[in-house]
């Protein structure tokens, strides 16, 4: 009880004292460095007790961790403790060429623990209806994040990101009433509680859980950047800052994508498995192709990124689609590969943009001579998103050929290798362009970042290459009892 109740307590202090403290920026830079570890200690002090084989649970079951809970809480702690650390550079960059003011930065650091706070809420909460809070409070959290600026583009964006996923969550609450009313006179206990959902799911209609998960796909499906309801993510990712970028894409998707994986569960063993996955293949394959279609057209790096963002959560949809307890697996060890890379990719497009001044990769060039660690930072990104053997997002989009092969779905692998191959032609021309093309803009900044200011994103790159060739006894572990809770039947 007393570590679930400071995952909640902890973040929310950490973000008040952020406000009021005195707006000096290299003090604010290393107290945000400093308590973003206490924050990430607390929330990996959790997911250490469960992979010690316990579960926990506070307040009558309200607050409630399991395996699943864990992988993403996990993702919260070590993504966002990364990404945090870049952001203090980044911003001293922002200030430097005079895009923010000192309090704007100061209000960036506070506002990042307001937005920590309300994903570990969604993501401990075994109340599905303050679950769907949590994932809605996370929009309001972040979008003060993505218009940090307050200029026009950067406001804007932001109005249509928060109208968009207020309007698809909308579908979610709808999914989660609906659940509440098929079940409550029909499982034991509170029928707002996913663990007891989960346990009765059997005694609730097929045809009123079948339409619980078709609006909980809208709803958390347009959180997460799934087609068709994926068009806020280009235009928040271009205009955001590259640390807000790298939370929302390697964060925050993931959690929504965890609100749609527990009514997968429920539905899943209330009325068996074939009817959500067929639905996840076609939202999967959607996705996909959609994404691969914009990819090829795509100049400015951060927009390139974000429809990967897209891309990868319909990997995650078809893995889910494809499922058995290997496509499981690979959707989970995809949320988790996904959010290290993205986080990587988009932090790299910092300092690809203090570099050149600009995000269009038509006008960049000679990358690879100009700042070569960057290159190569950026070039782990490309090839892990690309599912290049030896980095992590080629393990679970292997282990997904490998699903569909033991089924002999032949005709799903086809489609899932057309799909990559697409993506995987698109983004090395992009990436050939800008590292090894002719310089056709302006070098503003003509030299590589220091080594303390790359230190976040060597990190990141590390874990990319590292779950690409290495198997981490405590992640299989959650993974393969995230697996098993969800296969009850």
């Amino acid at each position: 009880m007393e570590t679930l109740s400071l995952i909640l307590i902890v973040p929310l202090l950490c973000g008040a004292l952020m406000f009021v403290m005195p707006v000096w920026f290299k003090f604010l830079s290393k107290l945000h460095i400093l308590l973003s570890l206490v924050v990430s200690s607390i929330l990996l002090l959790a997911v250490g007790e469960v992979v010690r084989g316990n579960e926990l649970s506070a307040f009558d079951h309200f607050l409630f961790l399991d395996s699943l809970g864990a992988i993403f809480l996990s993702l919260i702690a070590i993504t966002g403790l990364l990404v945090n650390v870049y952001a203090t550079t980044y911003l001293k960059w922002e200030l430097e060429e005079g895009h923010i003011t000192p309090k704007e930065a100061k209000n960036y650091f506070a506002l990042s623990f307001i937005f920590t706070w309300t994903m570990s809420l969604s993501v401990i909460c075994n109340n599905i209806a303050f679950m769907w809070a949590a994932i809605e409070a996370t929009t309001l959290a972040s979008v003060f994040l993505v218009a940090v600026k307050k200029d026009k583009k950067s406001t804007e964006s932001g109005y249509k990101y928060i109208v968009l996923c207020s309007i698809g969550l909308a579908f979610a609450l709808y999914a989660t009433i609906l659940l509440y009313a098929a079940a409550h006179d029909h499982i034991q206990g509170e029928a707002m509680l996913y663990t007891n959902l989960l346990a009765g799911a059997k005694e609730v209609d097929s045809m009123a859980l079948k339409l619980v998960f078709i609006f909980a796909l809208i709803g958390f499906g347009t959180k997460a950047g799934l087609a068709p309801t994926h068009t806020w993510l280009p235009d928040v990712h271009a205009e955001g800052p590259a640390p807000t970028s790298a939370l929302l894409s390697g964060v925050l998707l993931k959690c929504a994508m965890l609100g749609l994986i527990r009514f997968y569960a429920i539905v899943a063993n209330g009325i068996g498995f074939d009817f959500v996955e067929s639905v996840m293949l076609i939202s999967g394959t959607l996705t996909l192709f959609v994404s691969a279609f914009f990819l090829i057209r795509q100049h400015n790096v951060k927009r390139m990124f974000a429809y990967h963002s897209i891309a990868h959560m319909g990997v995650i949809a078809f893995g889910l689609g494809v499922g058995g307890a290997i496509g499981l697996f690979a959707a989970l060890f995809h949320c988790v590969a996904h959010s290290f890379t993205k986080a990587l990719a988009f932090c790299s497009t910092g300092n690809i943009a203090r570099v050149y001044g600009t995000k269009d990769m038509t006008k960049m060039g000679g990358m690879i001579r100009i700042a070569p660690l960057t290159t190569i930072l950026f070039g782990i990104a490309i090839c892990s998103l690309v599912g290049v053997p030896g980095f992590a997002i080629f393990v679970s989009e292997f282990l997904i050929f490998k699903a569909a092969a033991l089924k002999e779905a032949y005709f799903l692998m086809a489609i899932f290798a057309v799909a990559l191959a697409i993506i995987f032609i698109a983004d090395f021309s992009h990436f050939f362009l800008a590292t090894f093309g002719k310089v056709e803009g302006e070098v503003v900044h003509g030299s590589e970042m220091k080594l303390g200011e790359n230190l976040p994103l060597i990190l990141l790159a590390f874990l990319v290459v590292a779950f690409g060739v290495w198997q981490f006894d405590s992640l299989t572990f959650l993974l393969d009892e995230s697996v098993k809770s969800i296969i009850k039947q």
